[in-house]
């Protein structure tokens, strides 16, 4: 970063951003012509080029305020002025650089661990859209998967040993064979649901293992678990 208390090297920087993207403007004229007659960082000749391009791009009401507060040699400079956008001197270059410096290195090891957890958090987090989460819960799905397994298998299975069957029938209005055929249904769509969740799991795992880049890491945690 440029010194706050430094009001040329914001000034220098503003400058050199508008000349890489190209965009002229009565601010960036003015400055670079003020960094020239103050010839700062030794590189005059290179603002005053910048700033005759920028005011040859220039018209209108600013260009003329512009024109109008050259010196003589100023004037006589960018008079038909038909220059390039000049290019940085590599001295100035390297000085504005400094400014920016390189961000800091990142802990591969330590993204691919937090990717992994997100990996899992999201799987998670997909497959409870399809069952309600709870202990109790997944213990009552796998009592009923049972009953409706013993149903299906022998229609004339007594009810003392199918209530959830019976409960949810009664409930449902619907006969205790319809009943188990679609627990046993669902449970067969649940289970293709869930191998195509742990196959992508397993999948963006391997695939954050193999990355060598932060974005390739943080693009292999990127899953969507919908898609078939």
């Amino acid at each position: 970063m440029y010194n706050i208390d430094s009001m040329y090297e914001s000034m220098a920087d503003g400058v050199v951003e508008s000349l890489k993207q190209k965009k002229p403007s009565r601010w960036a004229v003015a400055a670079a012509i003020w960094l020239g007659r103050q010839q700062i960082l030794s590189a005059s000749e290179f603002w005053y080029q910048t700033a005759g391009k920028m005011l040859a791009e220039l018209s209108g009401p600013d260009a003329d305020a512009l024109r109008g507060q050259l010196t003589k040699a100023e004037d006589a400079l960018f008079d038909g002025f038909t220059n390039d956008w000049p290019a940085i001197p590599d001295g100035l270059k390297t000085y504005i650089d400094q400014w920016s410096p390189a961000p800091a290195e990142v802990d591969l090891d330590a993204l691919r661990a937090e990717a992994v957890v997100k990996i899992d958090r999201a799987a998670e987090a997909y497959r409870m859209q399809f069952i309600t989460p709870g202990f109790g819960q997944i213990m009552a799905y796998q009592q009923k998967l049972d009953e409706a397994r013993a149903k299906v298998a022998f229609a004339g299975v007594p009810d003392a040993d199918i209530p959830h069957i019976v409960a949810e029938a009664e409930a449902d209005g619907m006969t205790k064979a319809e009943k188990a055929h679609q627990i046993v249904d669902t449970f067969t769509g649940w289970q293709h649901i869930s191998a195509g969740v742990e196959a992508k799991r397993m999948a963006a795992k391997k695939a954050i293992a193999a990355a060598e880049t932060a974005q390739a890491i943080t693009a292999a945690a990127e899953v969507n678990w919908s898609a078939e």
